[in-house]
């Protein structure tokens, strides 16, 4: 169906349709048009700052979202090693007499040869614990 106002088949006349016409055209004289200057401008005004404040929290975001990316990457593999300590040259262990580790002696210049025959000092006594 077609949305012609001015259909004689329907009941209505003619003459209500230029009655509506006239009622239309009434309401808008009576009231003044705004300049379409005024609106556009403003409108691309709005519009514009809508779009500085979407770029500036699209900044935000990505810079923040790089921020925690660059922290999450050094807290996962810098938390493991700890703090760096610095490189310190290697220390000579002191002998330990006691337990047999440590150092080998240096041998004497003078040694005492074995004697020829053998002594009999009695039964040998092993070392114990201490």
């Amino acid at each position: 169906m077609t949305g012609n106002v001015n259909r004689p088949d329907e009941g209505g006349g003619a003459g209500d349709g230029a009655e509506l016409s006239g009622v239309f055209d009434m309401i808008i004289t009576r009231e003044p048009e705004p300049p379409l200057g005024d609106l556009a401008s403003a409108a691309l005004t709005g519009g514009r700052r809508l779009r500085r404040r979407r770029r500036a929290a699209q900044a935000v975001g990505v810079s923040a979202a790089l921020v925690l990316a660059v922290l999450g990457v050094s807290a996962l593999s810098g938390s493991a090693s700890g703090p760096a300590q610095p490189v310190l040259p290697a220390q000579s262990p002191s002998p330990a007499p006691e337990t047999g580790v440590g150092p080998r002696p240096e041998p004497r210049e003078e040694l005492t040869p074995y004697p020829e025959e053998p002594v009999d000092e009695g039964p040998l006594e092993q070392p114990g614990p201490s």
